[in-house]
């Protein structure tokens, strides 16, 4: 069986009226709107992404996700070369 890995949706691809905001420091920011959130990340010139869809309201994190993607590839590659 074959599963197709999900990626995270970010910025526009984001579906909701308010989202519980996370800084890019990792600090909490309350709830916002989705659009003063999106504003807040465009003005840090980074991205919003959805971390946690599943919660209410979903929680999203401003982060430089071109960065967070190859972070996470590196952990992997690590992981696989340890076994």
């Amino acid at each position: 069986m074959f599963f197709i890995k999900q990626e995270l949706p970010i910025n526009g691809q984001i579906r909701a009226r308010e989202v519980q905001l996370i800084g890019d420091e990792g600090e909490k920011l309350g709830v916002v709107s989705l659009k003063e959130a999106l504003e807040i990340a465009e003005e840090k010139k980074l991205d919003l992404v959805l971390v946690a869809p599943n919660s209410k309201p979903p929680v999203c994190k401003i982060m430089n996700y071109g960065k967070y993607k190859f972070e996470q590839a590196k952990k992997k590659k690590k992981q696989r070369k340890s076994k």
